[in-house]
């Protein structure tokens, strides 16, 4: 990327920033107003838009804190970067009229209208607030701000802070007093952002970063009568995609005029689409010696598969020559890039497929792969009455690419010099951790503390990644040259043979030169509050269960059903730091449920799989066509995954029920799951009362989820297969249901069976109820079935109606094991006949989803 198009790019981003580096914020002057009038359009006798000067001021009165060239002449072609900035209102030269086209394409187009209410003042456009999208989905005629209950808080991004709230209890008079809390927070960490002088391309990451965290709750629109439901982030953060997307198209096609600009017939877009295949069988592949290894592999590989999706759109990125905010949309391994329609950008995709797919054909042998597509958009397709249509070109181009996975000219037939890569004299020629790859004798010291000997790069890396992530905070994305000190701390195998990794502290030097250096995330989880940012904020759920100091000590209860052996064995694989094993973290489901501290429940892992419902659906048509636009898209794409990447994180960590959850993958529209049985089952009551608060309590907008249970040795690959089964079973019963010992039931039922099985556990506790009793229920369960379908067989035999007498049984076992320490005769009764009213009532109300909460409590008190 050349210096011109890097500042087209940073210019068009902080080319609203006015709106929160204000008059009152940075103290303007009148003068200094009148001074720099040429910024504002002059209509009906008087200058609007001032938000264009207070731009100009921000970039002025804080230089020192800025890079240096935003002030100085000489960076690029064309204007100074400050007119670039604030000249978007007023534009007079070519290079200001494409960031006014850029922003006329993110506002302009985007700006719909309530028809009956009342305008909002320019006086009182701080006490706007940001309006949900979720609130409005599958809701036709949210016309009136009235109509609306909910909206969100003017706070920096936080777990916390993404949460609407009902409109009735915000304050609005406290507005001036959160922007301000804002801007002095922004300011504060603006200080702070690393790489200003040294590498002004990461600076912008960090900055962007930056305005994510302080910006996504102001509305971008916020006077009249606007819809304000577009965050000014992911405006600016458009506006930039367009402007450099727009600035490329007539530099490469020598059309660089004010009037082709503006002319907005031809298809100067675009509109890329990227997707990684077979993404679940690479995450969950199980071979061999896979034991002692499966949370950090696990850990590693999910990770892994993200990182390719992030470095897949910067390669291709680099290659056009784009900013990496021209990836607009991007989670769950797939992305979407607006770039310049041209053929430099055209033969740089077909170019960037062809070299990733030769990589990842070297590295998996055609188990990943990815896909490329591109849609060619003019001005009017991102218009209100166009977009829909062009996103639905979009996903049918990318559609077709699922059928041409693989390159079967180039890729057909045997994989050539497979066998010859393998070295006989190793202990395990073949990797005995994936079963595919050869083993390297250069790996043997990198898990030379396992005495697992020699496996393949790629395994060793994902075993590198899946331990660093829990303990370092941050990650550098670095060229494949850069030179690192050990081997130990960096990739084998550098993703797409083009970048290295290295995770580092968050209180660490720079340990490259900033040049070599491509990303900088801090990947550490938020706490309640905001932390200080100094580099870019990547948002990805990577919370798993570690150990501490005190789990020795804590896993020795547990551990006392053992053998000495096992006990043994168990404890020394405990090391503070490291990510438990799938072992440890199935001992969790046991209860100490006495002052003796005997154990109970049983020791067994649940993996939750959820998605939400007809995601794509809503993606592609939940608004209104009026509303749908690329800006309200890609600001609910981003939305949704904030719940699962930014929420849950927190919520294990603050939350001592499931500090034991193990995130395979959380992002996007789903997650995986992995944790004891019962705390996974809690979880899941959790996450849909969480989640119905996020949504807004919309009941258009809701997620199917699936739960089954292992040992903790089972092989990973059963243990997504079942629990892929259990949710499918979910989705094909309707969505909006859960699925856990093969019985599903919608959520509003699944409340109902959960008061059961608090019901249980009462009577249990105070000895109306035994053990014995439940597990008769449970085969009156199967008998109450057995009976409703042999009511539908014509004629009936007699073997069928043996399951007819259940009710007899019933109420003879009821009679048996209800009540028999209660001493008086009257009590007695009452309880026998309360309880089994109840019982038989729920027999027939739930049928075979009364085993949820009834398996729930005899595992539990196993």
């Amino acid at each position: 990327m050349d210096d011109t198009t890097l500042k087209i790019a940073i210019a068009a981003f902080i080319h609203d920033i006015g709106k929160l580096a204000d008059k009152e914020a940075l103290g303007v002057t009148e003068q200094y107003i009148n001074d720099n009038s040429s910024y504002l359009p002059f209509r009906n006798g008087q200058h609007s838009h001032h938000h264009a000067v207070y731009t100009a001021a921000f970039i002025e009165y804080l230089k020192n804190d800025l890079p240096y060239e935003f002030n100085s002449g000489g960076w690029g072609e064309g204007d100074k970067f400050i007119k670039l900035a604030a000249g978007h209102h007023n534009p007079e030269t070519p290079m200001q009229q494409i960031i006014a086209v850029a922003d006329w394409l993110t506002s302009g187009m985007d700006s719909d209208e309530f028809d009956k209410s009342e305008k909002i003042s320019i006086q009182s456009y701080k006490k706007t607030r940001l309006l949900p999208l979720f609130e409005q989905l599958q809701k036709p005629g949210m016309d009136d701000l009235k109509l609306f209950s909910y909206v969100y808080p003017l706070k920096p991004l936080s777990p916390v802070s993404i949460f609407p709230e009902e409109k009735s209890k915000i304050q609005k008079d406290d507005a001036i007093k959160e922007y301000r809390k804002l801007f002095d927070g922004f300011i504060q960490d603006l200080k702070m952002l690393r790489h200003k002088d040294e590498n002004l391309t990461l600076w912008f990451d960090h900055f962007e970063s930056l305005a994510m965290v302080y910006t996504s709750a102001i509305p971008a629109a916020r006077a009249g009568s606007v819809v304000s439901d577009v965050s000014l982030y992911d405006h600016c953060r458009l506006t930039s995609a367009f402007a450099t997307a727009i600035y490329l198209y007539h530099k490469e096609t020598e059309s660089l005029d004010a009037e082709s600009i503006k002319n907005g017939e031809n298809q100067k877009f675009l509109m890329i689409s990227g997707n990684f295949y077979g993404i679940q069988d690479f995450i969950f592949a199980d071979y061999g010696d896979t034991r002692k290894y499966r949370s950090k592999l696990l850990r590693g590989r999910s990770f892994y598969i993200s990182l390719l999706s992030e470095l897949a759109a910067d390669l291709l990125c680099r290659k056009i020559g784009l900013p990496p905010v021209s990836v607009i949309l991007n989670a769950a391994g797939k992305f979407t890039i607006l770039a310049q329609n041209t053929d430099k950008a055209l033969s740089a995709i077909e170019k960037t497929k062809q070299d990733i797919n030769e990589w990842l054909m070297d590295i998996s042998f055609g188990e990943v792969s990815i896909g490329f597509s591109s849609v060619a958009a003019g001005y009017k397709d991102f218009s209100t009455e166009k977009f829909m249509d062009l996103w639905e070109e979009m996903g049918s181009c990318m559609e077709e690419n699922k059928f041409s996975k693989i390159d079967l000219d180039r890729h057909g037939g045997a994989i050539a010099g497979y066998l010859a890569q393998f070295n006989n004299q190793l202990k395990h020629p073949m990797c005995p951790l994936c079963g595919k790859r050869p083993s390297v004798p250069e790996t043997d010291y990198t898990l030379s503390t396992d005495q697992i000997g020699p496996v393949c790069r790629l395994c060793r890396d994902h075993v590198f990644i899946g331990t660093q992530l829990v303990k370092n905070g941050r990650i550098i994305i670095a060229s494949k040259d850069a030179k690192i000190s050990g081997n130990k701390n960096q990739l084998m195998e550098p993703v797409f043979g083009q970048y290295q990794l290295l995770f580092s502290s968050s209180d660490a030097k720079d340990p490259l030169d900033s040049k070599q250096i491509f990303k900088y995330w801090d990947i550490s989880l938020y706490q309640d509050n905001v932390p200080p940012q100094d580099v870019s904020k990547k948002i990805i759920n990577s919370y798993v269960p570690v150990y501490d100091k005190e789990d020795k000590e804590n896993y020795q209860s547990l551990l006392a059903a053992k053998s000495k052996a096992k006990q043994k064995e168990m404890i020394e694989e405990i090391h503070p730091e490291d990510p438990k094993t799938f072992n440890h973290i199935a001992v969790n489901a046991l209860d100490k449920n006495n002052e003796a501290g005997n154990l109970s429940g049983v020791e067994a892992l649940g993996a939750l799989k959820a998605d939400v419902d007809y995601f794509g659906m809503l993606m592609g048509c939940g608004l209104e066509r009026q509303k749908y636009t690329i800006s309200r898209l890609a600001a609910l794409s981003r939305q949704l995954n904030y719940y699962f990447a930014l929420y849950l994180p927190h919520l294990f960590m603050t939350d001592k029920r499931f500090e034991n959850i193990y995130t395979v993958f959380a992002g996007g529209d789903d997650l995986f799951l992995i944790g004891p049985w019962n705390r996974i089952y809690e979880l899941s009551l959790i996450l849909h009362k969480t989640f119905s608060n996020y949504v807004c309590r919309n009941p258009n907008t809701h997620f199917s989820a699936g739960i089954s249970l292992y040992k903790a040795h089972t092989p990973l690959n059963n243990i997504a297969n079942s629990a892929e089964a259990a949710l499918e079973k979910s989705k094909s019963k309707g969505r909006n249901r859960l699925t856990m010992f093969s019985q599903t039931a919608t959520w509003d039922e699944v409340k109902e069976l959960e008061n059961i099985r608090e019901k249980f556990e009462t009577w249990l506790q105070n000895e109306w109820l035994t053990k014995s009793m439940l597990h008769r229920l449970n085969e009156f369960i199967s008998m109450a079935a057995m009976e409703k379908l042999a009511r539908k067989k014509r004629p009936i035999s007699i073997d069928d109606m043996n399951c007819f007498k259940w009710r007899a049984l019933f109420y003879y076992f009821a009679e048996r094991n209800i009540g028999k320490k209660i001493e008086t005769k009257e009590k007695r009764r009452e309880i026998v006949d309360e309880l089994t009213a109840c019982m038989v009532k729920w027999l027939k109300q739930h049928e075979g989803r009364l085993r949820i909460p009834l398996w729930n409590v005899l595992y539990n008190h196993r």
